[in-house]
C-alpha cells in the first residue's frame, strides 16, 4: 500500500511541477498576475506532494517494509532508529526523491514572498525551478523509483551499508543535498535577470541563497573529510577522489561567485563573471550528480552505475548552452562599467582571487576526468592521485591564501601605501615570529615553511583587522573591548563573518601543510605484552577481545600508549565483521588528538587468535587545526548568513526612532538566529567528533586468573540434565571453552574440540563448554550439528565469564589437577595447539 500511494504522489507532484512552469510562463507572456498565483499555489502543492512521499519511505523505512526493494536493501530489523533515518537517504533512489523534495522547497521559499529585490524576478525564476524540480521529479519516478516492490519477499533486510554508520554520515549526505539544491537558486535568478534585462542588481536578490548554499556545501565537505578520518582507516581525510571533487568543484565556484557579487553590489563590475559562475556552479552541481551515478568513475563514494547518465549529460549541455544563448541576447548590457584599472587595488585583487579560484576548479576537473578520458581515448589509463592533486592544485591553494593575507592590506582607496605601512609591516613581523616558532617546533623543511610563512602572513592581516577596528571602536565610543567586538560583528556581519570564513580557512591551510609535507606511518606487529616504539610513542599490545555486538561481530584490540615512560593514554582500534554482508567490515582507528599531533592506530590483522596484531600506525602533525579551523569556518559563515544577527546590538539603543514593538520583534529574531547559528554548530562538532576513533571497551576484563593460581570455582546448570561444579573436580584435568552460537570462531573451533576430548576422555581429562549470553535453542543446535558429546552449560548472564575475566569468545583455559590455571587461549584455538599443552599437563 505504501509503494503504490508513494509512487501515485511523485507522479502527481511531476505533473504538478510541470503545470507550475506553464502557469509561470503563460502569465508572463499575457501579463496575467492570476496564472503567476495560479503557478505559485502549484509550487505549494508539488512541496506537499513531494514532502508526503518522503514522509511515506521514512515510515516504511521504519516498519520494516521490506516489500520496497529499497527498504530491504538498506535497512534491517535490527538498525537502530537513528540509523533508519539516514539509511533513508543512504542510495540512489532515495537521495534523488530527497534532492526533488528540496528542490520545490526552495522554489517554495524564494516565490512565497519575495522582497523587493526578487519580486521582478519571480516568474521567470519560478519557471526555471519548477523544470529543474521536474527534471528531477521525472528521473526519481521513471529511472529511480524508491517504491519500486521487491522482486520476493524477504524475511529481513541486507542493513546499511556498515561504512555509513557514523554521526557524520547522518548529516554529510543532507548538507551537501541543500547545498546542491540552494545552488540552483541563483542560477535561476541569473537566467531570470538575462531573461527579464535586469542584470545589474539580481546579486541582492541571489546573494544570500548563494551564501546559505556555499555554508551547507562547505559543511558536507568538512563532514565527509572527517567520516574517511575515522570510518576508512587510511589515515587521511581527503584523497582527491572524484566524488570528494564532485563536492569540492562547486563549492570553489560558489566561493568565487560569492565574491563576484560583492564587485557587483558594490560597483557594477563583474557582470559576465557573476552569470557565468553561477551556471558553472549549477552546472557542476549536474556533473557530480552525473559522475557517482553513470559509472563514469569508480569510487567507494559512489552509487552503482545506472542509466541516469545520458539524462544529467543533456541537463548540463542544456544548462551551458541555454545560458550561453542569453549572454549573447543580452551582451550589450553586460559590459562592467568599472573594469579593475590595476592590480594592487581592490578591484583588481578580487579578480585575481576569481581567476585562482577557476584555475583550481579546473584543475580539480581535470583531474577527476582524466582516467576516464585517458582510458577511453587513449587506451591506456592515467591515474591522477593525490601526488598528481597536491603537485598542481598546491601552489595554486598558496596563492589564494596569500590573496587572503594581500586584498586587506590593498584597501578601497588610494591610500594603500599608508595602510601597507601601518598594518603590513607589523604582519610581517609576526610572521616571522611565526616561522621561527615552526622551526622550533620542528617544521624545518624549506616548502613547509614557505607554505606557513603565506598563512603566518594571510593570518596575521586578517588578525590586524580585528585589532585595528577593536581599537578604534574603543577609543571612539569608550566601550569595553568585547563590547566592541561584538558590535563589530552585529553591525558588519557580512565583512567580519568572512574575516571569520579567512580565519577559518588559515587554521585548516595549517593543518594541511602538516598533514601533507609530514606523513609518517609505520606498519608494527606485536605479541601479546610486547611493546615498540614509534615516534617517541611506546606501545604496548595488552589483549584481543572479540563479541557479538548486534549485527556485526566485533574484534577490539587494547594498546596501552606512554610517552618519555609516562602513561599518556589507553587505544582501542577495532575491526568490525558485519554478518549481513559478504566479506564488508569497517574498521574504527584509535585516536589520540593533541594541538601539535594525532596519533592515528588501525588494526590491520591478528594471528593465532590474538596472541599476535598487526598495526598501522599514523603520525599526523597538526591535524587538529583541521577540525577546529572548519568550527571557525562555519561560524564565520553563519554570522554572515543571518540577517537578524545586525540587530543584537541595535535593539536596544542605537536606532531610536524604531517602534518598540518592532524593536522586540527583531531583537527576538536576531537571539533566534544566534541560538540556531549555536545549534548548527553544536551538530557540526558532535558529527566531527562524536563518532570518533577513540573506541572505548565494549566488555571490562574482571581479574582473568593469572597461570599458576586457582581457578574461581563455579557451579552451572548443563544442556541436557543435571548440574556441573568445578569444586567436584579435583584430580582430573579440565578443558574450560567459553562460546557462543552467534560466533563465527566459535563455531571454527567446536569440532576441533570434540576430536580432541574424543582422544583424551580415556586419560582423565574432562572438556566443558561454557555458552555465554547465548539462547538455549541455536546453542543446541550448533552442538547437534557438530556431535558435540562433552558436557556443555549456559552461562545466560555472563556472571561465570565475568569471573574468568573474558572480554570475547572464544577463550579457552585448561587446569591442571590441583584446579590451577595452566594455560590461557584467547581467540578460536586449533587441535594441535591442544593436544600440545594437554601433552604438557597430563601425566
Amino acid at each position: 500500500m505504501l509503494a503504490e500511494v508513494g509512487s501515485i504522489l511523485i507522479g502527481l507532484a511531476l505533473a504538478v511541477a510541470l503545470y507550475s512552469a506553464g502557469a509561470a510562463y503563460w502569465g508572463i507572456r499575457g501579463n496575467d498576475t492570476r496564472w503567476e498565483a495560479s503557478g505559485r499555489h502549484g509550487v505549494q502543492a508539488t512541496v506537499f506532494l513531494l514532502g508526503t512521499a518522503f514522509a511515506l519511505l521514512f515510515l516504511a523505512f521504519l516498519m520494516d517494509q521490506f516489500s520496497i526493494q529499497y527498504v530491504a536493501q538498506h535497512s534491517n530489523r535490527t538498525l537502530p532508529t537513528y540509523l533508519k533515518v539516514s539509511a533513508v537517504w543512504a542510495g540512489q533512489e532515495g537521495s534523488l526523491l530527497l534532492w526533488s523534495f528540496l528542490q520545490a522547497l526552495f522554489t517554495w521559499l524564494l516565490v512565497r514572498r519575495p522582497s523587493g529585490h526578487v519580486r521582478p524576478l519571480v516568474p521567470w525564476s519560478m519557471v526555471f525551478l519548477n523544470l529543474i524540480t521536474a527534471f528531477f521529479v521525472g528521473v526519481t519516478l521513471f529511472l529511480s523509483n524508491p517504491f519500486a516492490p521487491s522482486p520476493t519477499l524477504p524475511a529481513d533486510g541486507q542493513g546499511l551499508n556498515p561504512l555509513l554508520r557514523h554521526p557524520g554520515m547522518i548529516f554529510h549526505p543532507p548538507a551537501m543535498y541543500l547545498g546542491y539544491v540552494g545552488l540552483a537558486v541563483p542560477f535561476a535568478l541569473a537566467m531570470a535577470a538575462l531573461a527579464t534585462g535586469r542584470v545589474d542588481r539580481w546579486p541582492q536578490a541571489a546573494r544570500r541563497w548563494t551564501l546559505a548554499a556555499w555554508l551547507f556545501l562547505g559543511l558536507g565537505l568538512l563532514l565527509g573529510a572527517r567520516w574517511a578520518y575515522d570510518v576508512l582507516g587510511w589515515g587521511g581525510y581527503w584523497g582527491w577522489d572524484p566524488v570528494e571533487n564532485a563536492g569540492l568543484m562547486p563549492w570553489l565556484t560558489a566561493t568565487a561567485l560569492l565574491h563576484g557579487m560583492v564587485m557587483q553590489e558594490e560597483r557594477g563590475g563583474f557582470r559576465w563573471w557573476n552569470l557565468w559562475l553561477s551556471t558553472l556552479s549549477f552546472a557542476l552541481v549536474l556533473f557530480g550528480t552525473f559522475t557517482t551515478r553513470s559509472g563514469l568513475i569508480q569510487s567507494v563514494h559512489a552509487f552503482s552505475r545506472s542509466n541516469l547518465g545520458p539524462y544529467f549529460l543533456g541537463a548540463i549541455g542544456l544548462t551551458l548552452f541555454g545560458a550561453a544563448g542569453l549572454m549573447f541576447i543580452r551582451r550589450g548590457q553586460l559590459h562592467d562599467p568599472h573594469p579593475p584599472e590595476r592590480f594592487l587595488s581592490r578591484e583588481g585583487t578580487f579578480l585575481l582571487t576569481l581567476v585562482v579560484l577557476v584555475v583550481i576548479t579546473f584543475s580539480v576537473f581535470i583531474g577527476s576526468v582524466l582516467p576516464t578520458l585517458t582510458s577511453e581515448l587513449a587506451g591506456q589509463r592515467f591515474e591522477a592521485g593525490p601526488e598528481w592533486f597536491d603537485r598542481v592544485t598546491g601552489p595554486q591553494f598558496a596563492a589564494l591564501v596569500l590573496l587572503m593575507g594581500v586584498c586587506p592590506l590593498v584597501g578601497r582607496s588610494l591610500s594603500s601605501l599608508k595602510r601597507l605601512s601601518r598594518r603590513g609591516l607589523p604582519a610581517l613581523a609576526v610572521t616571522a615570529g611565526l616561522l621561527v616558532a615552526a622551526w622550533l617546533w620542528g617544521f624545518t623543511r624549506p616548502t613547509s615553511l614557505v607554505g606557513f610563512a603565506i598563512v603566518a602572513l594571510a593570518g596575521s592581516v586578517t588578525a590586524s583587522e580585528y585589532v585595528v577596528a577593536t581599537v578604534n571602536r574603543v577609543q571612539r565610543h569608550g566601550e569595553s573591548p568585547w563590547r566592541a567586538v561584538g558590535r563589530l560583528f552585529a553591525r558588519h556581519r557580512r565583512r567580519y563573518g568572512g574575516y571569520m570564513v579567512h580565519t577559518g580557512v588559515i587554521l585548516m591551510a595549517m593543518g594541511i601543510i602538516g598533514t601533507r609535507m609530514y606523513p609518517f606511518e609505520q606498519d608494527v606487529v606485536l605479541r601479546q605484552g610486547a611493546e615498540t616504539t614509534v615516534r617517541g610513542y611506546t606501545l604496548t599490545y595488552e589483549r584481543l577481545d572479540q563479541e557479538k555486538d548486534g549485527d556485526r561481530f566485533r574484534t577490539q584490540a587494547t594498546l596501552s600508549v606512554r610517552r618519555e615512560g609516562r602513561p599518556l593514554t589507553t587505544l582501542y582500534p577495532t575491526h568490525d565483521q558485519y554478518l549481513a554482508f559478504v566479506d564488508q567490515t569497517a574498521t574504527t582507528p584509535a585516536l589520540h588528538a593533541t594541538l601539535r599531533e594525532d596519533l592515528y592506530v588501525v588494526l590491520a590483522g591478528w594471528d593465532g587468535g590474538g596472541t599476535m596484531a598487526t598495526f598501522k600506525v599514523y603520525v599526523n602533525a597538526l591535524a587538529g587545526f583541521i577540525w577546529i579551523g572548519g568550527l571557525v569556518f562555519l561560524a564565520g559563515g553563519v554570522i554572515a548568513l543571518w540577517p537578524a544577527a545586525q540587530l543584537v546590538g541595535r535593539a536596544a539603543t542605537d536606532v531610536p526612532d524604531v517602534p518598540e514593538v518592532y524593536r522586540r520583534r527583531q531583537s527576538l529574531m536576531a537571539w533566534g538566529a544566534v541560538a540556531v547559528g549555536v545549534v548548527v554548530l553544536a551538530v557540526a562538532g558532535w558529527a566531527m567528533w562524536g563518532g570518533g576513533g577513540t573506541a572505548t571497551p565494549s566488555t571490562a576484563p574482571q581479574g582473568r586468573p593469572r597461570i599458576g593460581t586457582m581457578a574461581p570455582g563455579f557451579e552451572m546448570p548443563l544442556m541436557e540434565e543435571g548440574t556441573f561444579s568445578l569444586d567436584e573436580m579435583d584430580g582430573q584435568v579440565t578443558v574450560l571453552n567459553f562460546w557462543a552460537s552467534w560466533c563465527p570462531p566459535c563455531e571454527d573451533e567446536l569440532p576441533d574440540f570434540q576430536a580432541v576430548w574424543e582422544e583424551y576422555r580415556e586419560r582423565d581429562v574432562l572438556f566443558v563448554g561454557i555458552t555465554v549470553n547465548d539462547d538455549r535453542e541455536p546453542a543446541e543446535g550448533m552442538l547437534a550439528r557438530f556431535g558435540v558429546t562433552y558436557p556443555v552449560g549456559m552461562d545466560p548472564d555472563g556472571e561465570i565469564a565475568a569471573r574468568y575475566g573474558i572480554t570475547g569468545v572464544p577463550e579457552t583455559f585448561i587446569l591442571d589437577a590441583e584446579g590451577k590455571v595452566a594455560y590461557i587461549h584467547v581467540g578460536p584455538v586449533t587441535a594441535e595447539v591442544l593436544r600440545r599443552e594437554l601433552e604438557t599437563i597430563v601425566r
